[in-house]
């Protein structure tokens, strides 16, 4: 079962994206935060990071993207912003879960 690092400070889209993503097979690991992400990347690294571009006003993505061993991983911005880092697959809200589930099989199979 695939391990997704899901970073979102909005509980309500956090647990949205948590059944969808446990439908699809995957097991969520979830930090509300950039620090708990970065605190959860030291413990295990997941197989891809979903995070949303609102998290911390962005700050969360910013810090996910300059840290190496995040850089590393396949990325999924819930939300389009500008600042997302080149490669990243940005999904625009409202979220469609059938398209989030297929981005994630893509990321996962790349």
């Amino acid at each position: 079962m695939p391990r997704v690092l899901l970073v979102d400070d909005d509980i309500a889209e956090i647990s949205a994206v948590k059944r969808v993503l446990a439908r699809a097979g995957h097991q969520a690991v979830l930090a509300t935060n950039g620090s708990d992400a970065l605190a959860a990347l030291s413990r295990a690294s997941p197989a891809v990071l979903v995070v949303a571009a609102t998290c911390e006003s962005g700050e969360a993505l910013r810090r996910l993207a300059a840290d190496g061993a995040a850089a590393a991983l396949p990325l999924l911005v819930l939300g389009e912003t500008a600042s997302a880092p080149a490669g990243a697959a940005q999904l625009a809200r409202p979220l469609d879960p059938a398209q989030l589930a297929d981005r994630l099989a893509a990321a996962l199979a790349a």
